[in-house]
């Protein structure tokens, strides 16, 4: 019997998969640079110090906003770290990483029909979180050739009465560009000028390589008007300890506790206090973690350079490269496949970023394993241009 007909009728149809299985034919050893996970382990401080923690009694729920010491911390953090940044306990709230941050985020500001704009190429789960919380998704298309920075044109026309709010993540998965002043200027102006919320999936801000990372909650107006969505899963390399925050006001930020109640009550309390220490020991964890990325992600970047039929955006931040494979003459889709195939490489194809004829490479291996996946890839885009010149 198929219980199939049991489930509500939004999620009968497929969701925005990512990564299918592939049947590898090549018989090399398989690197996967498709998966975005920090590679690196959590900081071993980290570990100790939780690990102490747990065994002095924090094995209890605490209060579902998240524990007030780490929520402080928090505080503390961003008032240090950056200009125009200070907000209160109660404008936080401590959640189960990125994902969880979005959606609780989302469901407490979404009435049935109401638009939410994101930009493409976008993270692929945003069009299924919107979907499942009675939103509409609209796109608004950013341009290889503008570096895929806002184009205030574009996204006015977008924005109708229905809009309720903006996604915007900078640095970007999957493009790795960072939102310039101007870009984000825009974005403020427009949501200030049509009274729109924004959520700032701001994860990835560590890694701005090229300048300081600006939150666009700290620009002019913008406080009452942002929901920040933070986490430790990239910053910190503690994807699996699943740890996270929401920033914003605090009506909202309410409403967000009041939902997560119904769904986990409160963050784990071993991961609350890791991430305590992981915000202690902040500039040695930066330091390690984006010297690393930084390296890999230029080395891929040099490296596609020196292939013809591929091109990418220099990446400004993140630790992705979203690779334009159009001169190969294949869909993004079919590159894939067939690079995971016959050469046991994994990437993910553009289509579910909202851009079909690129692919997303994460630099989530270490520099000799790139090495070695760009090698292969080079000989597999080759030997495909020759065959369709």
């Amino acid at each position: 019997m198929n219980s199939t007909r049991f489930l509500a009728e939004r999620f009968k149809k497929d969701s925005n998969m990512m990564v299918k299985n592939i049947s590898r034919k090549s018989g090399l050893k398989h690197i996967n640079l498709g998966i975005g996970d920090i590679d690196i382990h959590t900081d071993e401080e980290v570990i100790r110090d939780a690990f102490k923690d747990v065994l002095d009694g924090h094995t209890h729920y605490t209060n579902s906003m998240g524990a007030e010491e780490l929520r402080e911390e928090i505080s503390k953090y961003h008032k240090e770290e950056f200009e125009n940044y200070d907000f209160t306990t109660d404008e936080v709230i401590v959640l189960s990483g990125g994902c969880h941050g979005m959606y609780t985020a989302l469901k407490a500001v979404t009435n049935p029909g109401d638009e939410i704009i994101i930009f493409a190429p976008y993270f692929p789960v945003y069009i299924d979180q919107i979907k499942n919380t009675d939103g509409v998704p609209v796109v608004v298309k950013t341009k290889f050739e503008d570096n895929y920075q806002i184009n205030r044109k574009d996204l006015e026309n977008k924005i109708s009465e229905k809009t309720k709010a903006i996604i915007v993540n900078t640095p970007s998965n999957p493009t790795g560009i960072c939102y310039t002043a101007e870009s984000l200027d825009i974005i403020a102006d427009l949501a200030k000028k049509y009274d729109l919320l924004v959520l700032a999936d701001d994860i990835y801000d560590f890694y701005s390589y090229n300048s300081s990372f600006t939150p666009i909650y700290t620009l002019e107006g913008m406080r009452e008007r942002t929901i920040s969505i933070c986490s430790f899963s990239k910053n910190f390399a503690m994807t699996g300890w699943r740890i996270g925050y929401n920033i914003g006001p605090k009506e909202i930020i309410e409403c967000i506790k009041n939902i997560n109640e119904c769904i986990v009550y409160s963050t784990a309390a071993p991961s609350q206090r890791a991430a305590l220490s992981a915000l202690k020991n902040r500039k040695k964890i930066k330091d390690n973690l984006v010297s690393v990325y930084r390296e890999r992600v230029n080395y891929c970047y040099e490296r596609i350079q020196s292939i013809p039929s591929l091109q990418a955006f220099q990446p400004q931040g993140g630790i992705y490269l979203f690779v334009n494979v159009e001169k190969t003459g294949l869909s993004s889709g079919e590159f894939a496949k067939k690079l995971d195939e016959e050469c046991g490489i994994t990437v993910i194809p553009g289509a579910p970023f909202g851009d079909s004829s690129s692919v997303r490479i994460a630099c989530s291996v270490p520099l000799e394993e790139l090495e070695e996946a760009f090698d292969r890839i080079e000989n597999f885009s080759n030997k495909i241009s020759e065959v369709s010149a």
